[in-house]
């Protein structure tokens, strides 16, 4: 067979989340729910993948689209049906159609592989099941007494005796030509819209559905904040699960948090309270935490974080971090640099070996190789409008409680005298000491 069209319905208005947020784009893990499904969905390289947009339509569009991705507009919410008809134009020249719900995110790409080929035992379509001790709000599987699946009773219809059954869970793949003639078939419900549940119904007199079984945990669907929050769960197990298998030693799981999009190499130590977020990566051998907080952070081979927070910045290899600094807006630190606690620095570059242990600030900064930044040491950026840069050569000292007013720059080998306020530039190899600061000759030490 070729032409795989996959559709993920995300146009519910999930009114039990009880969130200005759209239900698929509350996050698991550090990716939109949907965006989980998307992945699992890309794991099969269909040759459409559609999602179904209605519900703020524009917000799902925004964190949804890709360039493998079309979305079809569900005007008015008219059930699953009528959504699935909605993608007919953009799914010409398929011939297997797979439906997944948006609200999904456990759902892996082994399963919809099984249900891929689950349709080649049917000629109409093939669903997921799963076995729960209570169904509650889900549909249950009919089978008739040879076992062949003859519908899916919606759970305000059902009225047969209570306790454990086979439940719908919600991911289906048709032949395509079979659901188009199909589909029109489907009879308005009592509530106003068209189930896709009826399909099932529809093929039993034709010839029945296939059926995969799955874990009740891999299909569920988060449609509370209760559910939202064992989704979470599991998927963080899965995850650490995933790199401890390939080498990341993590030694206590249960107060780890890593999100999906996190890349980290083998040989890689993650210790207690540490939270690795969005878009970083780290190099083998680093030692992350205990307690820290990465945010799109990349972290050099060999490098230590203890204690610290490192957003939208990189950290060379072999550095210390920590404990107790922080690090954001576009830092970045050179190999073997050393920062200490209450160190902070924002939005600057640092050349290799710098040293700051303590108590200082850097913002806007451009610091040269194996310069020395004392503790109590600020860059004065702001003059209440806009923001400059101070530059520090290579090799200079910059003694304790200096402030550097910028826009100013240190030389090459330059000395500040501890409690300088720097205002202008100083020279290369030159002294400064004082309020404001001037050249001062240094007496030379004994010998």
């Amino acid at each position: 067979m070729t032409g795989l069209g996959i559709v993920v319905l995300a146009a519910g208005m999930g009114t039990r989340m009880k969130s200005s947020l759209h239900k698929v784009l509350h996050p698991v893990c550090g990716a939109p729910m949907a965006g989980h499904v998307l992945d699992a969905a890309r794991g099969l390289s269909p040759d459409r993948l559609v999602v179904v947009v209605g519900h703020q339509s524009e917000a799902v569009r925004e964190k949804l689209g890709g360039p493998d991705v079309v979305f079809a507009e569900q005007t008015e919410l008219l059930g699953t049906a009528d959504a699935v008809g909605r993608c007919k134009e953009a799914l010409a020249g398929c011939d297997r159609v797979m439906v997944l719900n948006g609200d999904c995110p456990l759902i892996t790409t082994t399963l919809l592989m099984d249900l891929r080929d689950a349709l080649s035992t049917s000629g109409t379509m093939a669903f997921v099941i799963c076995r729960l001790n209570e169904p509650g709000r889900l549909g249950r599987v009919v089978r008739g007494r040879d076992g062949a699946v003859s519908a899916v009773v919606e759970a305000a219809d059902y009225d047969g005796p209570a306790g454990a059954a086979e439940v719908n869970a919600g991911q289906y793949i048709f032949e395509a030509g079979w659901l188009w003639r199909a589909l029109p078939e489907v009879p308005v419900s009592a509530k106003g819209e068209y189930y896709l549940t009826h399909l099932v119904g529809a093929a039993a007199a034709e010839q029945p559905a296939a059926t995969v079984e799955a874990d009740a945990r891999e299909v569920l669907g988060v449609d509370d904040r209760v559910k939202l929050a064992e989704a979470e769960q599991l998927m963080r197990t899965r995850i650490l699960e995933r790199h401890m298998m390939e080498g990341v030693t993590v030694t206590d799981p249960a107060t780890t948090y890593i999100d999906a999009t996190v890349r980290i190499a083998a040989d890689v130590t993650v210790q207690p309270g540490s939270h690795l977020r969005g878009a970083t990566e780290i190099e083998t051998g680093a030692i992350i935490g205990p307690g820290a907080m990465l945010r799109n952070a990349v972290i050099g081979a060999g490098t230590k974080v203890q204690a610290s927070v490192v957003e939208d910045s990189r950290i060379g290899a072999n550095c210390n971090v920590g404990p107790f600094a922080h690090v954001r807006g576009n830092a970045s630190i050179g190999d073997g640099c050393e920062l200490g606690n209450y160190s902070e620095v924002k939005n600057s570059v640092l050349g290799a070996g710098v040293k700051m242990h303590h108590f200082s600030y850097l913002g806007d900064a451009d610091v040269g190789a194996r310069a020395n930044i004392a503790a109590g040491t600020i860059t004065s950026n702001f003059d209440g409008v806009r923001k400059h840069r101070t530059v520090i050569g290579e090799d200079a000292f910059i003694g304790c409680d200096t402030i550097l007013v910028a826009p100013v720059s240190v030389g090459d080998g330059a000395y500040t005298a501890s409690g300088a306020v720097v205002t202008r530039n100083v020279e290369a190899g030159q002294t400064v000491a004082g309020v404001p600061a001037r050249p001062f000759a240094r007496k030379e030490p004994a010998p």
